[in-house]
């Protein structure tokens, strides 16, 4: 016969309060580990339901009247000033961004998809008569789900790539090649460990709002930005962030060759 821990009378209301009782005494008599705690407000952020930017001067230029569809999916959004307007169609395996300027169109952006990531962009960018200047092609080459490689071709002549390389979550350095595969530079990075980058639709590496197309290049927050070519010193960028309740950046600072300060704002 099995071994009751309770009498049968005893109800499971009295076995609750005993619980209760019981958890409240061990509270009182250890003080939460400050890692604990933390880690708790962390875990806690992950349940805030995800804000989207609205504006952001991050690039350095303004980035304006973001507008997402009832799926939150990128719509619209303008830049320089508002003098330019960017439209974004969705197709079967496609999003075409559209971009018009004085009510001509400037450039058209196709992007190929293949289970929702994209695996090609071609760029195409118009005279205000409409006549083509310029095409530029991007193919993009994925590794165990992150993206590692990216070819260009301008004008259907190749035009060099470059290679992302990562530690377990973060983009650690990137090299640029020429078309010959001779080295351009190298960019390293360093993060804020503790600084979550939360945005799905804005990309700290090339600041477009097409990072929903790609998978994460990196869990955290740039801190700092090395860039290295041959024959010359390295050239840092350094980067701050204050954020709002929720751990979005509102607003900052870039500090290095070209300096500026910025603000975002979250919706």
């Amino acid at each position: 016969m099995t071994k009751q821990l309770f009498p049968s009378g005893l109800s499971a209301k009295i076995f609750l309060l005993l619980s209760v009782a019981i958890f409240s005494c061990q509270k009182d008599g250890v003080t939460p580990h400050p890692d604990i705690v933390e880690e708790v407000e962390t875990n806690a952020n992950a349940f805030v339901v995800s804000q989207f930017l609205s504006q952001t001067t991050m690039p350095g230029y303004d980035i304006t009247d973001i507008q997402y569809n009832l799926d939150h999916s990128l719509k619209s959004y303008r830049t320089e000033g508002g003098l330019y307007t960017t439209t974004l169609t969705y197709a079967p395996n496609k999003v075409i961004y559209t971009t018009i300027y004085g009510g001509k169109k400037s450039s058209d952006i196709v992007y190929d998809l293949e289970n929702q990531y994209a695996t090609r962009k071609l760029e195409t960018f118009y005279t205000s008569s409409g006549n083509i200047t310029d095409v530029i092609q991007t193919d993009y080459i994925y590794q165990a789900g992150k993206l590692v490689k990216e070819y260009y071709r301008e004008n259907n002549l190749p035009d060099g790539h470059l290679v992302y390389y990562y530690d377990e979550h973060n983009v650690s350095f990137q090299e640029r090649y020429d078309a010959d595969g001779v080295i351009v530079n190298k960019v390293s990075y360093e993060y804020y460990l503790k600084h979550a980058d939360k945005s799905k639709d804005f990309s700290q590496f090339n600041y477009k709002m097409d990072a929903k197309l790609f998978p994460q290049k990196s869990l955290n927050l740039v801190e700092n930005r090395y860039l290295k070519k041959p024959a010359n010193n390295p050239v840092t960028t350094h980067y701050t962030y204050l954020f709002n309740a929720s751990g979005y950046p509102i607003s900052g600072s870039v500090t290095g060759p070209d300096p500026y300060n910025w603000t975002s704002n979250w919706q």
